[in-house]
């Protein structure tokens, strides 16, 4: 019986030894909750944003707290409380929280701040209260917007037209640009204009009115400044054309197409052209306004009127509606997107501008095609060469060679087709090519330091 009391009596002591180490190593465990990750944006704008990650492994956790202080001011941008078990303390082992505030509605002002947690566990350390985990640290608050100058005077556009919008902004952003008709036009710098941006717009030619125009700009805090722009628009009437196409032209251009686009519709010439003026017209032109809508030129070189091809006549117009016929019966429409210029058969092609050349391949309805990039989002387009003298990434000087008059893609005759795009929008060459124009909408905003250029 005595024994059978001894080994009860050990046992029990094993239970309490056992019960007292569970106390003291789990419930009054003194190791504080873990941040894991802490991320926030700073300068903190307007609209911060905070993501905060936190463990305890062992007690769990307890309680979360955020707190935003200024000069004797504090606000509470979180508080967050989890279900302790007496006994078993908190399940929430990690807690992953996404804080957003408005240090402007909470009453605070640009300068520094003090970000601070106060997390708590599920232990029975601090009579009961658990062990707790303080954090701080210094932010900066950018609560102002950009402030926004516009230096040029009104701007006078019409559908397919162009312009130069100069400004300035009171600090370092992260994006800034024009925005027309919820067109966004970047705007560039110059190391010859410190703290001026300029930006070249487009009204789009299918665009007969301007509901919205103005300089937008966002700081590093994300904060967002607008400043509407002066502008007058100019009605134009483009012509209207009636192209037949003939069984004579079917049977010398579709075969060109057939030999490099697998897409192209096989066994009628018919069916192959009307796919070739339509869907491949569009992804021509998509292709054109993707390479054409951020240039890589550090400079600007549209300060002088564009050279045409030389003792060229203009067989057809930008922004001429045409509507194709085959026997009497209507095929198709299309908006001519460039000028086309005839002179003699394989007339040499110059440059219109010193530039960059970014592409130089063959491209559908197009042809033989290259484009160069003048800077400042400002682009030309050559098309129906018959080759090409420069290759991708060559730098070539205004009026330097570049290929050869031909057919090639859907051109009906030799000559050139010519186009000009502003980031990515097609617009009317004919302003390009005028000395005038150049002088009243670029030349007279541009500094005197940012055209000696060469």
């Amino acid at each position: 019986m005595k024994r059978v009391f001894s080994i009860l009596l050990l046992m029990g002591a094993v239970v309490l030894v056992g019960g007292l180490s569970f106390l003291f190593f789990f419930k009054f465990e003194g190791t504080p909750p873990e941040i894991q990750k802490i991320i926030i944006n700073e300068p903190v704008g307007k609209k911060g944003s905070l993501s905060l990650e936190i463990s305890d492994k062992r007690s769990g956790i307890r309680s979360i707290k955020v707190i935003l202080s200024q000069k004797g001011k504090e606000a509470v941008l979180a508080e967050k409380e989890y279900p302790v078990d007496f006994i078993w303390g908190s399940k929430k082992k990690r807690a992953y929280l996404e804080i957003r505030f408005e240090p402007l509605k909470l009453g605070f002002r640009s300068g520094k701040a003090r970000l601070g947690f106060q997390i708590a566990d599920g232990s029975w350390r601090n009579g009961l209260k658990g062990n707790t985990l303080w954090w701080e640290r210094e932010i900066l608050l950018d609560l102002d917007s950009p402030r926004i100058v516009i230096h040029s005077p009104i701007h006078y556009l019409s559908p397919g037209g162009s312009n130069l919008v100069v400004y300035s902004i009171s600090e370092k952003v992260s994006r800034q640009g024009v925005v027309l008709n919820g067109h966004f036009f970047e705007g560039y710098t110059l190391p010859q204009a410190p703290g001026l941006y300029f930006s070249l717009i487009a009204l789009p030619l299918e665009e007969k009115e301007i509901t919205q125009m103005f300089v937008e700009a966002e700081d590093l805090a994300g904060n967002k400044a607008r400043l509407p722009v002066a502008y007058y628009v100019r009605k134009k009437r483009y012509r209207h054309d009636v192209i037949n196409i003939s069984d004579r032209f079917l049977k010398r251009k579709i075969p060109e197409f057939w030999e490099r686009y697998a897409e192209v519709p096989r066994g009628d010439l018919l069916k192959a052209f009307i796919y070739i003026n339509t869907e491949m017209r569009k992804k021509n032109n998509t292709t054109i306004s993707k390479l054409a809508r951020h240039s890589q030129t550090k400079g600007f070189y549209g300060d002088k009127a564009f050279l045409r091809l030389p003792k060229s006549a203009t067989r057809a117009l930008f922004g001429d509606h045409r509507t194709y016929y085959y026997k009497g019966k209507e095929i198709g429409r299309a908006v001519h997107l460039g000028i086309d210029l005839a002179s003699v058969a394989r007339a040499p092609v110059p440059a219109a501008a010193e530039g960059k050349v970014v592409f130089a391949d063959y491209l559908g309805i197009y042809g033989n095609t290259l484009i160069l990039d003048h800077g400042f989002g400002l682009f030309t387009l050559y098309a129906h060469l018959a080759g090409f003298n420069v290759s991708v990434g060559d730098t070539v000087k205004r009026g330097q060679l570049l290929g050869y008059t031909d057919t090639t893609g859907l051109a009906g005759g030799d000559h050139l087709h010519f186009a000009v795009l502003v980031q990515g929008i097609f617009v009317e060459p004919i302003e390009w090519f005028d000395p005038h124009w150049i002088k009243t909408r670029i030349v007279e905003k541009l500094p005197q330091k940012v055209l000696k250029h060469e």
